[in-house]
């Protein structure tokens, strides 16, 4: 079913994605705080995470009619963009396992032999597993997270996964995947604000879900807590800044080719 081109709905909907992303957030502080039981917090996230679903498909829809009606190459420039990110996500896997994937991952990982791992250290292994083995690597992630729901690596790399799969999924589940791998992300910097995968991986999504201007904040963001040298590598080989630049363009008031 094709769309009306309608600007001032497409401002609508991405009013109304900001408002139920910010309003998960607040929930997650509300049940932290006991303030809301767990069975009214399981069905108020759900609710809103499934509304967050349906309101980042119509986002979708109005975005590919606009697409289309300029030009048609942004199918393979998102083409070339999924291949970068599968390069990318094979790189930075093993990179995560070498050097727990930056500094600061919420228990920092001091030099000599640890007799326990930390969930943090487990959480950086089974990440090394994303390229490889995906399933036993979600699963891992999903098992640390029902053991600790605030862990930043945790929470990173399941929505990292997330957005990578997404596009195979169907049509519900892949706006379902979206919103939650966004969720997640907003989690992790605020868990750890200076765990540089967290805001690397938050840019990326929010660019590949078509918010470019906070795409464009992200990354300035992600700059400015002197980020890590990997992380860094991942923002500069996908060419993220020019891609960011040209999908503002390509939102602009003017609609002639």
């Amino acid at each position: 079913m094709s769309r009306r081109l309608d600007p001032d709905e497409l401002a609508v909907l991405e009013e109304q994605r900001d408002f139920l992303l910010r309003s998960l957030a607040d929930l997650d502080l509300e049940h932290d705080a006991g303030d809301l039981d767990h069975d009214d917090y399981a069905m108020l996230r759900d609710d809103y995470t499934a509304r967050a679903a349906e309101v980042l498909r119509a986002i979708e829809e109005q975005r590919t009619a606009f697409a289309q009606a300029k030009r048609p190459r942004r199918v393979r420039r998102t083409v070339a963009l999924s291949a970068a990110v599968v390069l990318f996500a094979l790189a930075a896997g093993f990179g995560a396992s070498q050097a727990m994937g930056a500094r600061k991952a919420g228990e920092s990982a001091s030099g000599g032999v640890s007799v326990r791992q930390s969930t943090s250290q487990r959480a950086t292994e089974c990440s090394a597993k994303i390229a490889t083995e995906p399933d036993e690597a979600f699963s891992c992630l999903q098992a640390i997270l029902e053991e600790d729901p605030k862990n930043t690596v945790a929470l990173t790399w399941s929505a990292w996964q997330l957005s990578l799969s997404a596009p195979s999924f169907e049509e519900e589940d892949r706006f379902r995947a979206q919103a939650i791998a966004a969720i997640r992300l907003e989690q992790a910097v605020e868990s750890d604000p200076d765990y540089s995968y967290a805001r690397a991986f938050r840019t990326i999504v929010a660019y590949r879900n078509g918010r470019y201007a906070e795409a464009e904040q992200y990354l300035a963001e992600f700059r400015e807590r002197d980020p890590s040298a990997q992380a860094t590598q991942v923002i500069e080989q996908m060419d993220l800044e020019a891609k960011i630049t040209e999908g503002l363009a390509s939102e602009g008031p003017t609609a002639e080719g």
